[in-house]
């Protein structure tokens, strides 16, 4: 555990001054600790020179702590708010995901990228940012160069997602409901998705919660189609897993459903589902670095972000005259 000491030890200075900072400007404008961690591990992360020592305990932050996390979350499941979603809100996430790899064919026709980096770029948007262009990589038989740019295009994109959707929180008239889906069914990973639906509200945040794990389901189905699709001169097909993270996020939810769980022991979980969270949004925003960003690719940036841009804004357009909700 020694290597983790340090960059965990960051993690929670940035997390506790987020969350005080958050207390404090709380008087003027609503803005989540959630965000302020990104934003200051941004900052940290792009204007200091960090020892690569402290790398271990920020990645131990963003890939366990956040795990971690979002199983815990399944304590604070509101099973009443999910079910009003209605079962046309899956149809919704699969149209949508249709919708990002249609505009992925159409946008790459002016960006010339090669099919399988833009391929890429469009399951990040479109399943669970970095973990599914990780995951889904092998069924294209994509090249590492590719991957690389792809998950550091679609982490840095959906960084910045969480700010700009912690503004439009504050500003918005649509519903928490609303917001969440919007989150969780438009922002790229699923702390990214975690992160902005929690910038509106709790119950926001428990739906984006559960948008967002239904997208993380489709990988599977998404690997076989891309696998397929991609087959060419393939002698094998890699297909993607579902990470169990997702069943045990709603195992908790129904076992918490059940009544049976004693309410010290969900308070400490949902507590604990808070810091863990907390702490991976902070490492979230210590890995980002617009160096690396810059020098990967910037037309691939412009694809991701124009592609991002088109996407989000068309889903919010539509979830906020209740088609979708």
């Amino acid at each position: 555990m020694k290597k983790y000491i340090s960059g965990l030890i960051l993690v929670s200075i940035i997390a506790i001054t987020a969350t005080v900072l958050g207390d404090w400007l709380m008087k003027w404008f609503q803005l989540e600790a959630l965000t302020i961690a990104i934003i200051i591990g941004m900052l940290v992360r792009n204007t200091l020179s960090l020892p690569e020592s402290l790398n271990p305990g920020i990645k131990f932050a963003l890939k366990k702590l956040l795990i971690y996390g979002i199983v815990l979350l399944g304590f604070k499941l509101n099973f009443d708010a999910i079910m009003s979603l209605g079962w046309s809100v899956i149809l919704w996430i699969v149209l949508y995901m249709i919708f990002v790899f249609f505009m992925v064919y159409v946008l790459n026709k002016r960006f010339q990228m090669g099919t399988k980096l833009a391929t890429l770029i469009g399951v990040g948007s479109s399943v669970c940012g970095a973990a599914a262009v990780i995951a889904l990589a092998p069924s294209i038989e994509a090249d590492e160069e590719d991957a690389v740019i792809a998950v550091s295009i679609v982490s840095f994109l959906g960084a910045i997602g969480v700010v700009v959707y912690a503004m439009v929180a504050s500003t918005t008239q649509i519903t928490d409901a609303q917001f969440g889906v919007w989150s969780g069914m438009t922002l790229h990973g699923v702390a990214h998705a975690l992160a902005g639906a929690f910038s509106k509200s709790s119950l926001a945040g428990e739906i984006g919660t559960f948008v967002k794990m239904t997208r993380v389901l489709m990988l599977v189905p998404v690997s076989l189609i891309l696998g397929t699709f991609f087959a060419g001169e393939k002698t094998t097909q890699k297909r993607a897993k579902v990470p169990a993270y997702v069943w045990l996020f709603i195992l908790m939810g129904a076992l918490n459903a059940t009544g049976i769980v004693p309410i010290r022991f969900q308070e400490v979980a949902k507590t604990l589902s808070d810091v863990f969270i907390l702490m991976a949004m902070t490492a979230m925003g210590l890995g980002v670095n617009f160096r690396d960003i810059k020098g990967k690719g910037g037309k691939a940036v412009v694809f991701g972000l124009v592609l991002f841009g088109i996407t989000s804004s068309i889903a919010f357009v539509m979830i906020a005259k209740g088609w979708v909700i």
